[in-house]
């Protein structure tokens, strides 16, 4: 049962329908290439503006992805020495990990949405051949980063609580993934996998 309180809950929920839109992005640049391989080499003829589409793939990929990697503890954490620190200090580091991605997803935000004023005040778009409006891809990593720093300030004040009030559930929340928390869900992953092969 999810005991993580109900915004986080719907947050994730949120964050892997974007994921998804992510992923099928990808999907669709992958075709993308393909029918511009196979008109170059066997046609003669190729699709204009692969290579910008897929930077801008790459991008919607990045800050779309951010929050749900977030929310399932997926960003690289260094954890060599915890075992060796109080389990408060361990907790307290947790929560100041939280704390400073908010900060970082802040300043991404705010960096993002000047960006976006200012191609909004010249109109720009790029000196390529599918002459994007530059506000486009703009507004679209704008909204991901957004939501991430929004995701991220929940998860930081759900830890500072944590850490307040029930201590016991700060690593569990936002510790980084164990070892025996992975090998659960791979084995859960395959147990699942082989019910449905067997249905």
């Amino acid at each position: 049962m999810d005991k993580r309180p109900h915004f986080l809950v719907l947050a994730e929920k949120l964050a892997v329908l974007l994921a998804l839109c992510a992923g099928g992005a990808v999907a669709l640049l992958a075709v993308l290439i393909f029918v511009d391989i196979i008109g170059r080499d066997f046609l003669g003829v190729s699709v204009q503006g692969t290579d910008e589409i897929g930077g801008y793939v790459l991008a919607f990929v990045g800050s779309l992805g951010m929050a749900l990697t977030l929310l399932r503890r997926g960003h690289p954490r260094i954890d060599l020495f915890f075992r060796f620190f109080p389990r408060l200090v361990g907790d307290v580091l947790h929560v100041l990990a939280q704390v400073t991605i908010a900060g970082l997803a802040i300043f991404m935000t705010w960096h993002a949405w000047s960006e976006l004023q200012t191609t909004l005040r010249f109109g720009s778009i790029t000196n390529t051949p599918l002459q994007t409006p530059l506000w486009v891809p703009q507004a679209i990593w704008v909204f991901g980063t957004a939501f991430f720093g929004i995701t991220a300030c929940l998860t930081s004040a759900h830890a500072i609580y944590l850490l307040a009030h029930t201590r016991a559930l700060v690593t569990r929340f936002y510790g980084p993934v164990t070892i025996d928390e992975e090998v659960s869900q791979y084995v859960g992953d395959t147990k699942e996998e082989a019910d449905d092969a067997r249905n």
